[in-house]
């Protein structure tokens, strides 16, 4: 969390809570969601093995929370995303499925995606179940490909 920044939790997630917020953080206990309008990037952050309440959260979270972007100025598909799934081991089909589904739909999706992975196995998953995002093992690389969509 930024300094400088208070916070509020409501209904279990942490939220930023100024007049005019730079980001705005959602804490799970499996999943950080930060949304900065002005820099127009998502970061999301997974953690652990999920089963299917933890993606039900996870996705009625997402769509709750992004009209936070356009309300802000940034339209949605105009932001770039970094997905972080170091700590996210290879997942369960039917949470892979759910993700599938997630990626595929133009209502949430960005204008380019990242996603940093630390092991070959999670890196085949997410290809399989995201293609056509950009693959990475280290942040800078995963930073700079998207920072070259937002100069664009």
């Amino acid at each position: 969390m930024a300094a400088g920044e208070v916070y509020t939790v409501l209904n279990g997630f942490i939220h930023s809570d100024t007049a005019m917020p730079s980001a705005h953080i959602i804490e799970d206990s499996a999943f950080t969601i930060h949304l900065s309008a002005q820099d127009r990037f998502v970061e999301i952050r997974m953690r652990g093995f999920w089963d299917a309440t933890t993606m039900r959260r996870f996705d009625r979270t997402l769509r709750r929370e992004l009209p936070w972007l356009p309300q802000r100025g940034c339209p949605i598909g105009q932001q770039v995303t970094l997905f972080d799934l170091l700590d996210f081991p290879v997942q369960n089909q039917e949470t892979l499925a759910a993700l599938g589904a997630m990626a595929a739909d133009p209502s949430i999706g960005s204008r380019r995606i990242a996603v940093l992975v630390g092991s070959t196995l999670l890196k085949q998953q997410a290809r399989r179940t995201a293609p056509g995002y950009g693959l990475f093992g280290d942040r800078e690389s995963a930073m700079a490909w998207l920072t070259e969509a937002i100069a664009a």
